[in-house]
């Protein structure tokens, strides 16, 4: 048995992406036979994952010490860390987070130094992490994958139709999240765009309609009968709701940049030139058929059960090392 303890304890209700992942991660490894979950980070165990410091929603929104995890390695356990983000690279540094921000990211860079391997989501976002001064001594990228619900055998509604209907989502109202070029979309003639989570006080509206945060059922719903995901965030290191919007069978209109998002969807969708937003849906409506059949050959690839597959590999690697 592979004794593993998750640090990150996720909730069902929404929360937002790294909930989501991890929760579907953990449904999807407790299927196999071979794995023993320990609940306590004070029980032993042969790895301890993680998802950064961050003890997640289910206790509370506590933040593991980079003491405690020292314990942890130092009694042999086998350290391995998700990597989520970086303050500097979410908010920036100014005055309101100059020393907090700062402090944050030392202790996350000095916890990917104990780890025995850190799993990036993007090569973006290793990037981000050695520009801070990761300088690890094992690492694998591993892009993170859909809960199975999102799975819409009967694919999306067919392009005929006059109006588009565009599924958009952030559970963070931060400014990269860029809400201000969802609006603009919305403001397009023949456009539907349906926002859920949350929207910051500071922007306009305009034509979204907000339906507010949703459980993973509503969501994939609400996908089945959208056409498309619109995904303008930047800085993004691997924006799991975009994986949830191709398991589902939606093309994504995504920010080219910088961010993750075009590494992600690849082929199964079309960049967003902010400047020219109607352009955007004319040339939409014209390839949208296309992209259909594209996401719905490569749509595999954003499902969890590929990502378990490559974490449950790396952890059984893990736990042979240890032994």
């Amino acid at each position: 048995m592979i004794r593993i303890h998750f640090t990150y304890r996720h909730v069902e209700r929404p929360w937002g992406g790294a909930n989501n992942f991890i929760r579907a991660l953990r449904n999807q490894l407790a299927d196999e036979t071979d794995y023993c979950f320990i609940d306590r980070l004070e029980d032993p165990s042969d790895i301890v994952f993680m998802n950064q410091l961050s003890a997640g929603p289910g206790a509370g929104g506590t933040v593991l010490s980079v003491r405690q995890v020292r314990r942890v390695a130092a009694e042999g356990r086998c350290i391995a860390v998700r990597a989520v983000n970086l303050n500097r690279h979410a908010f920036g540094i100014g005055p309101r987070n100059a020393i907090f921000g700062w402090l944050r990211d030392r202790n996350t860079i000095a916890l990917l130094s104990l780890a025995r391997v850190t799993i990036f989501q993007s090569a973006y976002q290793k990037a981000v992490f050695c520009e801070a001064g990761y300088r690890g001594a094992e690492d694998v990228v591993i892009h993170n994958g859909a809960d199975s619900i999102f799975w819409n055998p009967a694919m999306p509604r067919a392009a005929s139709e006059k109006v588009l209907r565009i599924v958009s989502s952030t559970a963070s109202d931060r400014e990269t999240k860029r809400h201000d070029l969802i609006a603009a979309i919305s403001r397009v003639p023949g456009v539907e765009v349906l926002h859920c989570g949350n929207w910051p006080r500071n922007v306009d509206v305009a034509n979204v309609r907000l339906v507010g945060m949703l459980r993973r059922e509503s969501m994939a719903r609400l996908f089945a009968e959208a056409h498309v995901f619109l995904h303008p965030a930047i800085k993004d290191p691997c924006p799991n709701v975009v994986f949830e919007a191709i398991c589902a069978g939606l093309p994504v209109i995504y920010h080219p940049g910088p961010s993750s998002s075009a590494e992600v969807v690849g082929a199964n969708g079309m960049a967003l030139d902010e400047a020219h937003p109607s352009a955007v849906i004319a040339l939409l409506r014209m390839r949208l058929s296309e992209l259909q059949e594209i996401v719905r050959a490569n749509r595999n690839y954003y499902r969890i059960e590929r990502a378990s597959a490559a974490y449950s590999k790396l952890f059984r690697s893990l736990a042979s090392a240890r032994r």
